[in-house]
Formats: C-alpha cells, sequence, structure tokens
C-alpha cells in the first residue's frame, strides 16, 4: 500500500468550511480534523442503521443478494451527487489511481461480506466488540503504510475508549467459531479499507471514491446472485433497498472523512457506534441499558473529547511556528 505524508498545514474546523475544489487538488491534500470527525460520526450513525437492517436480511437472503442491493441502490444516490459535483472532469481523476480504486472496493465489498457472513451465527453486540479492535489496527498500522504519526496522548486515548467498549459490551461470552472467524477476517479487511480510503480520498475526489466502490462491490455480486437468489417481497424489496442507499451516504461520509483527517485520528471514532446502537435499542426495542453500558459510554466520550482536545492543542501549535 502507498505511503504519503502527512499533511502540515490543516485548514477549517468542518464541513462547514468553503467547500473544497474536485481532482487531484481536491481538500484532500490539506487535512481538516474536525470535520474529519464529524463525517465519521455521521458515517458511523448511518452504519449502524444500516447495520440493523443487513442483520436482519441476512436470515432471509444469501450475501450476494444482500451486497447486490448494497451496490446497485447505494449507486442510485452517489452517481447523481458525484455527477453533479464533478461532471465529466470527476472521471478523468480515475487515470493513474486505478490500482488505489481497486484495492478500496475489493477491502470494502470483503469488510462487509466478512460481517454479512458472522452476522447470521453472531448477535449484533458480539460482532461489534471484535468490530471495535479496528481503530487500535488502524491505529498501529498507520505509522508503517500511512506515514502518520501516532503520540502517546492519541495512543492512551484510543486505549481508554477500547477499554470503554469492553466495558459496555462486556463480550466474554464471545467463543472461537466460524462466526467468530468471519468477523475477524471483516474486521482485518475493515481496518485495511479505512486506510486504503485515506491514500485514495488523497489521489482523487471523495466522491469518485465512494462510487468505485459501489461499482467494485456491484460487479462482485454478479456471479453471485446468478448463482443462487431468493425472490423478495415488496416490503423486503424496499429493506433491501433502504439498505443501499443508507450505506451509499454512509459510505461517502466515511470516504470524506478519512480524505479530511489522518486515520490515526478519525478511527477511533468508530467507538461511537456503539453510542447509536443504544439509542436505537432503546427507542425500536425499548432496551434500556446497563449501568456497565453508561460506565462504558463515559469513557468512550471522555476518549473521543480528549482526541479533539489533543487536536486543538497541536493545531496551535502549528499555527504560532
Amino acid at each position: 500500500m502507498a505511503t504519503f505524508p502527512r499533511s502540515r498545514q490543516p485548514t477549517g474546523v468542518g464541513p462547514a468550511s468553503a467547500p473544497p475544489p474536485m481532482g487531484p487538488s481536491d481538500p484532500a491534500s490539506t487535512d481538516r480534523p474536525f470535520g474529519g470527525i464529524l463525517f465519521m460520526l455521521a458515517a458511523v450513525a448511518l452504519f449502524s442503521v444500516m447495520d440493523t437492517l443487513a442483520k436482519a436480511l441476512t436470515t432471509t437472503f444469501p450475501v450476494g443478494q444482500i451486497l447486490f442491493f448494497r451496490a446497485s441502490a447505494a449507486l442510485l444516490v452517489l452517481v447523481p451527487l458525484a455527477w453533479s459535483l464533478g461532471g465529466p472532469k470527476l472521471w478523468r481523476q480515475v487515470r493513474g489511481a486505478e490500482l488505489k480504486l481497486l484495492l478500496a472496493g475489493l477491502l470494502g465489498a470483503g469488510a462487509l461480506s466478512g460481517f454479512l457472513m458472522a452476522w447470521r451465527t453472531m448477535p449484533l453486540v458480539d460482532l461489534a466488540a471484535v468490530l471495535f479492535t479496528a481503530p487500535l489496527i488502524v491505529t498501529a498500522l498507520s505509522v508503517p503504510l500511512l506515514g502518520e504519526r501516532v503520540g502517546v496522548h492519541r495512543w492512551s486515548a484510543v486505549m481508554i475508549g477500547f477499554v470503554g467498549v469492553l466495558v459496555a459490551l462486556q463480550p466474554g461470552g464471545v467463543g472461537f467459531g466460524p462466526g467468530t472467524l468471519w468477523a475477524a477476517l471483516g474486521t482485518l479487511s475493515y481496518a485495511f479499507w479505512v486506510m486504503s480510503l485515506r491514500t485514495a480520498g488523497k489521489a482523487v475526489s471523495s466522491h469518485l471514491v465512494a462510487v468505485t466502490n459501489a461499482i467494485i462491490m456491484l460487479a462482485l455480486s454478479v456471479p453471485l446472485i446468478l448463482w443462487q437468489w431468493t425472490p423478495p417481497s415488496l416490503p423486503e424489496t424496499a429493506a433491501l433497498t433502504g439498505l443501499g442507499i443508507i450505506g451509499g451516504l454512509a459510505q461517502l461520509c466515511l470516504v470524506r472523512a478519512f480524505s479530511l483527517a489522518p486515520a490515526a485520528l478519525v478511527a477511533p471514532f468508530d467507538y461511537s457506534y456503539i453510542a447509536y446502537a443504544t439509542v436505537l435499542g432503546y427507542a425500536v426495542f425499548g432496551d434500556f441499558p446497563t449501568s456497565s453500558t453508561w460506565i462504558g459510554l463515559a469513557l468512550l466520550t471522555a476518549s473521543g473529547l480528549y482526541i479533539i482536545h489533543r487536536e486543538r492543542v497541536t493545531a496551535r501549535r502549528r499555527a504560532r511556528s
């Protein structure tokens, strides 16, 4: 995987900043850490809704069919949006970035496939316990693979956040089995995927990355649906289509997050997934969080706020230098 130096000139404080131009000069080349964090939080919120739909659908439909709807429905949103923002010039950026885009697409499809297979036999909360090791993997590998600097403060915040996840989820009952293996493979693919989004998002527009990810997933799913297809009812078709649209928007936010900020900075905000899951669980199923969940959420919140604080301190130091 290609490496690149981290930008030393952060500008802007979030997505409300002036929109960047498209193309290789995309402001993805200049870090906007707080914008990256906000986009990451939005991505995780959307992914939590998508995951709820996906787990429910895995009991009825094969993985290839879910991938097909996930990709095709996402393209209904992503292609018009990318075209309106970039036009024909957007597609010219593909030249020279083919391998980066292909790698990101394959890893994204591999991660979702692993999670879909795991959801067949694992509870969503147990899979989340495995998935939340991804920020640690990203933080560790972003140094040798992405050339980013990770200081002791951010490492400490990531570790506190991981402890918070363990306290909230109490994953001690997760046993080794096919589901756990699929979850581990999906998590490893996801960790490499988010790093590939960082490199691809630096080379081309984030909208192009999201579109090519969906196109590659669609191409991979076509042979699978030709092999196995379960006719969906009208409500099931709506659920499958909704899953794809939500997933496409989530992917666009995720790509934007990793193009605006270093992977080691935004990856720990994956931990916000448990907060979204808590709200959805209470609103939809009436599940009130236990005391351990509240303690874990407190640790997660402290971890995220500390990361933001350290980024502000670092930004002020750079501004003075």
